[in-house]
């Protein structure tokens, strides 16, 4: 599922499908499908974000931007 969602899909498709988010509810409930959903939001959201800040390891956040 989340390959669907970080891949652009063809013209005039939907990124999930119904299909596809059926066979996910054959495995999670509606709690852990939730739960994937934030988690799936939250990876799009920080590694663009990583990308752009190009954050250092082991260099806190205020001393690498400031």
């Amino acid at each position: 599922m989340v390959e669907a969602v970080l891949t652009p899909p063809p013209a005039g498709t939907e990124r999930v499908t119904g299909e596809l988010y059926a066979r996910a509810a054959e495995h999670y409930d509606p709690k852990a499908l939730a739960t994937l959903t934030i988690a799936i939001g939250q990876v799009n959201f920080f590694v663009p974000l990583a990308l752009i800040g190009k954050p250092v390891p082991g260099v806190r956040p205020a001393e690498q931007w400031t």
